[in-house]
């Protein structure tokens, strides 16, 4: 069975992130081909796809940690290392290095460490969105999963960026937990305007967080709003295994 693709919006270099023509290859491997993508300032963005499908590989490629073997990706008409010099992008990788987990740093020292020039305000600021300023003196080897996750983060948007990419942010939190998370990304998105995109196997969740949902395996396969794109053609097509979605409740 063909993907149908719906409401595919083609890269006209007008947008907060554009992506054009961008393929990209691991020697004989094809991770990416030719995705086309404008993202537009403001954005929710949930990324969803089964493993393999190049979800990481398309957040590494916007942060310029691996260059496209064809094609361009710009961030407000920039390439990404040229942005970033000037301006910060937040992110929270599917794995952390596990020297963070064993070092004795306190939450504030964690947060800190993400901002290119300490700035007190953003700290306070950071600390209390994630409501986790009790916390500030504590090693952050000795907090919950879900306290750990909330200190990573807060590090990750300390400085305000405008773009926030979150790689499976929910993996390993408890339902609680996973729900504050959301409630945060919601007021990050709507309040401040910070664009988030997120990479995610919780497809139920994130079709009820988001504004806009990209089915991808390689190729984009389809891209538009959650209620017209996650139906359970499109689903058995992507997730053959699955049976059941599990909803927040």
């Amino acid at each position: 069975m063909e993907y149908e693709k719906l409401t595919i919006i083609p890269s006209r270099k007008g947008g907060l992130i554009d992506i054009s023509s961008v393929s990209y290859r691991l020697g004989e491997i094809s991770v990416l081909e030719d995705i086309n993508l404008e993202i537009k300032e403001g954005c929710y963005l949930g990324i969803v796809g089964p493993n393999g499908a190049g979800k990481t590989t398309l957040l590494r490629l916007i942060l310029g940690v691996i260059k496209p073997t064809s094609g361009e990706i710009s961030i407000c008409g920039e390439p990404p290392e040229t942005y970033l010099k000037k301006e910060p992008i937040g992110y929270l990788p599917q794995r952390i290095s596990q020297s963070i987990f064993e070092m004795p740093i306190t939450v504030e020292e964690l947060v800190l460490s993400g901002m290119r020039k300490v700035r007190r305000d953003n700290l306070e600021w950071a600390l209390e969105l994630f409501k986790i300023s009790s916390l500030r003196k504590r090693l952050f080897r000795e907090l919950s999963g879900g306290q750990k996750q909330k200190a990573i983060l807060a590090r990750a948007i300390a400085m305000k960026p405008k773009i926030l990419l979150l790689d499976e942010p929910t993996t390993g939190i408890d339902p609680n937990a996973r729900d504050d998370l959301l409630d945060i990304l919601e007021i990050l998105n709507r309040d401040f305007g910070i664009s988030i995109l997120v990479v995610t196997h919780d497809i139920a969740t994130f079709a009820h967080e988001s504004k806009c949902i990209l089915c991808l395996n390689k190729k984009m396969v389809c891209l538009g709003e959650p209620q017209k794109i996650l139906k359970d053609e499109y689903m058995k097509i992507l997730y053959p295994e699955r049976a059941v979605i599990h909803h927040r409740l």
